[in-house]
Protein backbone atom coordinates (compact mmCIF):
# COMPACT_ATOMS: atom_id res chain seq x y z
CA UNK A 1 0.00 0.00 0.00
CA UNK A 2 1.41 3.52 -1.20
CA UNK A 3 1.66 5.45 2.49
CA UNK A 4 -0.16 8.97 2.58
CA UNK A 5 1.55 12.11 3.34
CA UNK A 6 0.28 11.47 6.88
CA UNK A 7 2.48 8.09 7.78
CA UNK A 8 6.16 7.56 7.85
CA UNK A 9 7.55 4.59 8.76
CA UNK A 10 11.06 3.90 10.40
CA UNK A 11 13.14 0.78 11.52
CA UNK A 12 14.73 -0.77 14.26
CA UNK A 13 16.52 -3.57 14.98
CA UNK A 14 17.30 -5.58 18.39
CA UNK A 15 19.28 -8.64 19.37
CA UNK A 16 16.70 -9.56 22.78
CA UNK A 17 13.90 -8.36 24.08
CA UNK A 18 15.75 -6.62 26.82
CA UNK A 19 18.09 -4.61 24.47
CA UNK A 20 14.24 -3.69 22.82
CA UNK A 21 13.32 -2.50 25.91
CA UNK A 22 16.58 -0.84 27.37
CA UNK A 23 16.78 1.47 23.56
CA UNK A 24 12.87 1.69 23.75
CA UNK A 25 12.92 3.45 27.27
CA UNK A 26 14.31 6.68 26.49
CA UNK A 27 12.69 7.41 22.98
CA UNK A 28 9.27 6.55 24.82
CA UNK A 29 10.03 9.00 27.77
CA UNK A 30 10.89 11.42 25.30
CA UNK A 31 8.07 11.32 23.15
CA UNK A 32 5.28 11.49 26.25
CA UNK A 33 6.68 14.79 27.78
CA UNK A 34 6.16 15.93 23.70
CA UNK A 35 2.58 15.05 24.56
CA UNK A 36 2.52 12.04 21.68
CA UNK A 37 0.06 9.02 21.82
CA UNK A 38 2.58 5.87 21.70
CA UNK A 39 0.52 2.29 20.76
CA UNK A 40 3.17 -1.07 21.17
CA UNK A 41 2.26 -4.16 19.53
CA UNK A 42 4.82 -6.48 20.14
CA UNK A 43 5.37 -9.95 19.36
CA UNK A 44 6.85 -10.84 22.56
CA UNK A 45 5.24 -9.03 25.88
CA UNK A 46 7.64 -6.92 26.90
CA UNK A 47 5.67 -5.23 29.29
CA UNK A 48 6.76 -6.89 32.43
CA UNK A 49 10.47 -5.52 31.14
CA UNK A 50 9.13 -2.56 31.08
CA UNK A 51 8.42 -2.43 34.60
CA UNK A 52 11.23 -4.09 36.16
CA UNK A 53 13.52 -1.76 33.94
CA UNK A 54 11.33 1.49 35.25
CA UNK A 55 11.61 0.12 38.90
CA UNK A 56 15.85 0.03 38.75
CA UNK A 57 15.81 3.94 37.37
CA UNK A 58 14.69 7.36 38.45
CA UNK A 59 12.82 8.99 35.35
CA UNK A 60 9.80 11.15 36.03
CA UNK A 61 7.13 9.25 34.10
CA UNK A 62 6.97 6.45 35.22
CA UNK A 63 3.36 6.07 35.43
CA UNK A 64 2.76 7.85 31.77
CA UNK A 65 5.08 4.82 30.61
CA UNK A 66 3.01 2.15 31.72
CA UNK A 67 0.07 4.00 30.65
CA UNK A 68 0.64 3.78 27.07
CA UNK A 69 -1.77 1.08 25.33
CA UNK A 70 -0.02 -2.15 25.42
CA UNK A 71 -0.47 -4.84 22.17
CA UNK A 72 -2.99 -2.15 20.86
CA UNK A 73 -4.08 -3.67 17.91
CA UNK A 74 -5.05 0.06 16.38
CA UNK A 75 -5.90 3.05 18.22
CA UNK A 76 -9.43 4.08 17.56
CA UNK A 77 -9.67 6.84 20.06
CA UNK A 78 -10.20 9.72 17.33
CA UNK A 79 -10.60 12.49 20.26
CA UNK A 80 -6.58 12.10 20.85
CA UNK A 81 -4.70 15.02 19.92
CA UNK A 82 -1.08 15.21 17.87
CA UNK A 83 0.90 12.59 16.10
CA UNK A 84 0.24 8.71 17.06
CA UNK A 85 2.97 6.50 17.13
CA UNK A 86 2.92 2.58 16.87
CA UNK A 87 5.82 0.82 17.82
CA UNK A 88 5.61 -2.81 16.61
CA UNK A 89 7.92 -5.66 17.37
CA UNK A 90 8.73 -9.36 16.21
CA UNK A 91 9.38 -11.35 13.28
CA UNK A 92 8.78 -10.22 9.66
CA UNK A 93 5.17 -11.65 9.25
CA UNK A 94 4.16 -10.43 12.77
CA UNK A 95 5.27 -6.77 11.58
CA UNK A 96 3.91 -7.15 8.38
CA UNK A 97 0.20 -8.27 9.00
CA UNK A 98 0.27 -5.30 12.43
CA UNK A 99 1.04 -2.96 9.48
CA UNK A 100 -1.58 -3.77 7.10
CA UNK A 101 -3.96 -3.35 9.52
CA UNK A 102 -2.84 -0.02 10.72
CA UNK A 103 -1.92 1.04 7.12
CA UNK A 104 -6.09 -0.16 6.24
CA UNK A 105 -7.54 1.62 9.51
CA UNK A 106 -5.35 5.68 8.61
CA UNK A 107 -5.89 5.03 4.66
CA UNK A 108 -7.94 7.91 4.34
CA UNK A 109 -7.69 9.70 7.57
CA UNK A 110 -5.67 12.58 7.95
CA UNK A 111 -4.43 11.41 11.51
CA UNK A 112 -0.13 11.66 11.65
CA UNK A 113 1.01 8.18 12.16
CA UNK A 114 4.37 6.81 12.85
CA UNK A 115 5.20 3.39 12.91
CA UNK A 116 8.54 2.10 14.31
CA UNK A 117 8.84 -1.60 12.98
CA UNK A 118 11.53 -3.11 15.07
CA UNK A 119 12.76 -6.21 13.86
CA UNK A 120 14.72 -8.62 15.98
CA UNK A 121 17.81 -9.77 14.17
CA UNK A 122 18.54 -13.54 14.99
CA UNK A 123 15.39 -14.18 12.58
CA UNK A 124 16.30 -11.01 10.38
CA UNK A 125 19.97 -11.23 9.88
CA UNK A 126 20.18 -9.18 6.52
CA UNK A 127 19.20 -6.19 7.78
CA UNK A 128 20.55 -4.37 4.37
CA UNK A 129 17.79 -6.29 2.42
CA UNK A 130 14.87 -5.14 4.99
CA UNK A 131 15.99 -1.70 4.98
CA UNK A 132 16.03 -1.85 0.85
CA UNK A 133 13.08 -3.73 0.43
CA UNK A 134 11.13 -1.69 3.05
CA UNK A 135 12.65 1.86 2.14
CA UNK A 136 13.29 2.94 5.30
CA UNK A 137 14.69 6.31 5.11
CA UNK A 138 15.10 6.50 8.89
CA UNK A 139 16.55 3.94 11.50
CA UNK A 140 15.58 4.14 15.36
CA UNK A 141 18.53 3.68 17.58
CA UNK A 142 20.20 4.29 21.35
CA UNK A 143 21.18 8.32 19.61
CA UNK A 144 16.80 8.19 18.59
CA UNK A 145 15.64 8.70 15.46
CA UNK A 146 18.25 8.86 12.30
CA UNK A 147 18.84 9.41 8.67
CA UNK A 148 19.72 6.16 6.54
CA UNK A 149 22.34 7.15 4.65
CA UNK A 150 24.04 4.96 1.31
CA UNK A 151 26.91 4.82 3.56
CA UNK A 152 25.02 2.65 6.76
CA UNK A 153 23.99 0.23 4.97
Amino acid sequence: MKLNKYMRKICCFYASDWHLTVMLLPYINNKIEEDTNIYMRCENDIENKMKILLNKLQIKNKKNIMNIDWNEQVAEDENTKGEKIYIVSGCNEFINNTNEIIDKYYENKNTKVKIINCYEISSNTDIRKIIKEKGYKKILNTKGENNINENCI
